[in-house]
């Protein structure tokens, strides 16, 4: 990816729908108006176009993956939305975290008087007055069906980073007892063949060729995939979600209950990014390289980059003006 000075001024009219803070120099950071909590279709269909066609160019120039969140809160109050999430859930496979507001206050504990208040119905009970505000990460990788699903109801936070290095994810050794070794007379028996024929003693565990190409079976692979099902688990191992608490998670106390905090997520609005200095921004895109948050505060989106995208954006802006595209602001 280019860095900021090698990439020519871009006129800021060519961003549009897109606003570039010019004067923000420790990254790049736009913010686009969205109708959070009602959005239009049209604002809907442009920015998932826009985001779909982004997640493609930082996929293939800069080989960025994609994780995507979804505020816990905006789920459980939206009915519909609680129901689609719910019916998504064996195949998104979310997995339940802290989020990270700057200039959040901090849940309180009930005090007496609000117990007895409470108890007697006499408050309405609002849980997310007295709990840390949680977030859903999804290790299901479809990024086009999340985005699809949770975009424009003010919740949705994705950002895009490299890939972990190889080495960095240590999974635990398996036990001795798994190191099999198949005798030869059986290896070589034609009842067992088939069997054996692509069997690993490291991986004693893997479902043989047979039953895994079997025609009866591929439809059951279809909805249970085993690949995929690796791939969730190798998110879990990620040094990532650990970077996210030491980065995000300074505030949080280190006791029992941080060690059972799987991530922090960051909830940033525009005005985060300038009350910070150089150096705690450098630190933020230690974890991504571009950050995408619906922030209700801004009463829109707003895109940071840790490089100089401006020409990335306005060149997306153009292809899809050329496709007949139109961003209507409400």
């Amino acid at each position: 990816m280019l860095k900021s000075e090698e990439i020519p001024g871009v006129d800021s009219k060519t961003l549009l729908p897109w606003r570039w803070a010019e004067s923000m120099r420790s990254c790049s950071l736009f913010w686009i108006p969205v109708n959070l909590g009602s959005i239009p279709r049209g604002q809907r269909e442009w920015l998932l176009e826009f985001f779909n066609r982004l997640s493609t160019r930082l996929s293939e120039a800069s080989d960025l993956q994609a994780e995507h969140f979804m505020q816990m809160q905006v789920i459980d109050e939206d009915e519909k939305l609680r129901k689609e999430f719910l019916n998504a859930m064996m195949k998104e496979h979310p997995m339940l975290g802290r989020c990270w507001l700057p200039r959040g206050k901090q849940p309180i504990p009930a005090s007496d008087q609000e117990v007895e208040l409470l108890a007697s119905k006499k408050k309405e009970f609002r849980p997310y007055e007295y709990a840390p505000q949680q977030a859903w990460w999804f290790l299901g990788r479809d990024a086009d069906v999340l985005r699809g699903r949770y975009l424009g109801y003010g919740g949705l936070t994705f950002f895009f980073r490299k890939p972990d290095a190889e080495g960095t994810i240590v999974a635990a050794p398996p036990p001795a007892e798994t190191q099999m070794i198949i005798p030869k007379f059986l290896r070589n028996h034609s009842g067992l063949k088939v069997l054996l024929e692509d069997f690993d003693p490291q991986k004693p565990n893997q479902i043989p060729g047979f039953i895994r190409n079997h025609p009866a079976m591929k439809q059951v692979f279809s909805v249970f995939d085993v690949e995929k099902r690796q791939e969730k688990t190798k998110a879990l191992l990620s040094p990532f979600r650990d970077q996210t608490k030491e980065i995000f998670g300074a505030g949080i106390p280190r006791d029992l209950e941080y060690e059972g905090i799987l991530f922090v997520l960051p909830k940033l609005a525009s005005q985060d990014f300038f009350a910070q200095t150089d150096q705690q921004i450098r630190r933020w895109f230690e974890v991504f390289d571009v950050y995408i948050n619906e922030s209700p505060e801004d009463q829109g989106i707003i895109l940071a980059c840790k490089d100089n995208l401006t020409s990335l954006i306005a060149s997306i802006v153009r292809e899809m003006r050329s496709k007949g595209y139109r961003y209507w602001e409400g």
